[in-house]
């Protein structure tokens, strides 16, 4: 190639050297510049030469190492190619493994269940064949005829102590709380068994109706002759007795003597689920309202959240009867409710001969010889009719009650010129209405209880024991407005440990009248009320009249299980209650009544 490109050069240079040479003689020219050798120019196409060798060799370089990365890429493509069928082989093969682990998880969920649903019922058989045995060995209740009775109840010892004389057992009277005279000197202390129960539950079944019936008594009752000298003898009392019928419908008859409707319920409206305050005081608690009487109750069950009931229940009339017009008959004292005209229809003390008024032998049933009664009954009209809505919305149980009630009484007037006397009856109507809560502030911890009762007429139904009804001067019956008030706390700190905290009050309104000859007559007269011996021992003159105004109370204890096992539980508890008693103003002022009251008991309460 070198000496392919000298000869070209040479050859060049021969050419002209010969050009110039055959210009004319004598021509005269300019002198050319100098050109470079041919040496000059080899020199420079080496050069040349040799720096497109070396860009060539450059671009080779680059090549190599382009072919050698397009090497490096296609065999890591290939290996990339290969890790990816790889991958999906592992994708298939962990999909094929989480499709056969599934389908293993479901067939061991399956399993599980059934397991659970086995072991579930063995676990259920196994229970019912342990309360089967444990049953036989030692029942709770005995089956006879289709029929389970359960016995129930239990005993107790209990001691009351007062800062002032009631002559009370373990049922205070909040209503005669002394103001001052003897009794509000002497302290009394007592010890008594009476309150302790007996319970007989008989259950059983008609088809699909589930047919109750209950009986209660305790001893606070006591015939006439019953005293504490030597053996503390005193008779049964009935608390309840009555029968039940549950129907699949969710509607349920009552009849019998039973808690009524006016007594708050802690659950629905079931029988034997009442609010019963926790007191070892067998009177409760002032403002609490309640009534143990023979009634016919219907109750419908709308899905165990709302409950409807209402209820015909024995009547009675509690009466305050200052500067009444007399004669006056139907009420508990009138001379027609103390005799029973030896027909012994009631408890009674025996013959008492009483005096016939000759100016009024056709109205008198008071006869020589009759049987007089202890404590007579008002002559009742018609019966007391309560309804009640209770609703548990998932928080608490909530109630709306209403009362309704007739008095009657019959009163004499004189007729000139007649010498003898005619009556007249009087009618007269009353009522309330209440509300009441439970709410269970920490569930089986702490329950807040309240109760309310409102309403003309409602003294006997309130743990005060007020009256209902007055009487005008013309004998009209006037029942008396009251309002009755009770709150409480209930603590369960341990399965052990029960504690309680109540407070109430009662409060009854003046209802006072003058008659013709400006005397007072009616409920609260000041100047019908005779005031001025109440803080006497000794009575010399005049008399302690006075009429309650308002009762309060607060009051708390606690109740803890020695033992609770199959054998029964066997408690003990204690209380304090302290008792406030005013009264209206009547001549001589208005005396107040406090009592600081302790008791204490020891329980054992069948299993």
């Amino acid at each position: 190639m070198k000496r392919f490109l000298a000869g070209i050069l040479v050859l060049g240079a021969l050419t002209t050297g010969l050009s110039a040479s055959s210009d004319s003689p004598g021509t005269k020219k300019k002198a050319a510049p100098r050109k470079p050798s041919v040496a000059e120019q080899l020199e420079a196409v080496n050069q040349q030469l040799s720096q497109q060798q070396q860009q060539i060799q450059q671009q080779q370089t680059q090549i190599n190492q382009l072919q050698q990365q397009l090497q490096q890429s296609s065999t890591q493509l290939q290996q990339l190619q290969q890790q990816n069928q790889q991958l999906q082989g592992s994708v298939q093969q962990v999909t094929q493994q989480a499709a056969s682990t599934q389908q293993a998880a479901q067939s061991l969920n399956s399993s599980v269940s059934e397991l659970k649903t086995n072991s579930a019922s063995v676990t259920q058989n196994l229970q019912t064949t342990q309360k089967e045995v444990k049953d036989l060995q030692s029942p709770l209740s005995v089956k006879y005829k289709g029929i389970n009775f359960t016995p129930g109840g239990f005993i107790t010892a209990d001691f009351v102590v007062r800062q002032r004389n009631e002559n009370a057992d373990a049922a205070s009277r909040f209503d005669l709380v002394p103001f001052g005279g003897a009794n509000s000197h002497l302290s009394e202390f007592r010890a008594s068994a009476r309150t302790s129960r007996a319970t007989a539950l008989f259950e059983g079944k008609a088809g699909n109706t589930k047919l109750t019936g209950y009986f209660e008594i305790d001893f606070l009752g006591a015939a006439p002759t019953a005293n504490q000298v030597e053996t503390n003898s005193f008779t049964p009392r009935l608390r309840q007795a009555y029968a039940q019928a549950d129907f699949p419908s969710g509607l349920t008859v009552t009849a019998g003597q039973i808690w009524s409707l006016i007594t708050t319920d802690r659950k629905g409206l079931a029988a034997r689920s009442e609010f019963i305050p926790s007191t070892i005081e067998a009177a409760y608690v002032v403002g609490y309202d309640y009534a143990r009487q023979n009634v016919v109750r219907v109750t419908k069950n709308y899905h165990d959240r709302l409950w409807i009931a209402g209820e015909v229940a024995n009547s009675e009339t509690t009466a305050v009867l200052t500067g009444a017009p007399a004669p006056l008959f139907g009420f508990s004292t009138s001379s027609n409710a103390l005799t029973n005209s030896g027909a012994f229809l009631l408890p009674n003390t025996g013959a008492v001969p009483c005096t016939v008024p000759a100016s009024a032998p056709a109205l008198s049933v008071c006869n020589p010889g009759a049987a007089t009664l202890t404590n007579g009954v008002s002559t009742n009209m018609a019966p007391d009719l309560l309804a009640k809505v209770a609703y548990e919305p998932g928080w608490g149980h909530y109630e709306i009650k209403a009362l309704g009630r007739v008095f009657r009484d019959r009163v004499g007037t004189a007729n000139a010129p007649a010498a003898g006397l005619t009556g007249v009856t009087k009618t007269s109507f009353g009522g309330g209405i209440g509300a009441a809560a439970i709410l269970p502030v920490m569930p089986k911890k702490v329950d807040f209880i309240v109760e309310g009762l409102w309403g003309r007429g409602i003294g006997r139904y309130g743990s005060g024991v007020a009256a209902d009804v007055t009487v005008r001067p013309d004998g009209k019956i006037v029942p008396i407005r009251a309002e009755h008030l009770m709150a409480g706390l209930e603590f369960h700190p341990t399965p052990k440990l029960d504690v309680f905290f109540y407070g109430g009050g009662e409060y009854y309104h003046r209802t006072a009248y003058i008659n013709s000859d400006g005397k007072g007559v009616g409920y609260g007269s000041p100047i019908a009320i005779n005031n001025s011996q109440c803080s006497l021992d000794f009575i010399t003159s005049g008399t302690c009249g006075a009429q309650n105004r308002s009762l309060w109370e607060s009051t708390g204890g606690l109740w803890y299980r020695l033992y609770k096992g199959n054998f029964g539980t066997f408690q003990w508890g204690t209380q304090y209650e302290y008792i406030e008693r005013r009264t209206w103003v009547g001549i001589g002022g208005a005396p107040k009544g406090i009592d600081n009251i302790g008791l204490t008991s020891f329980r054992f309460i069948l299993p």
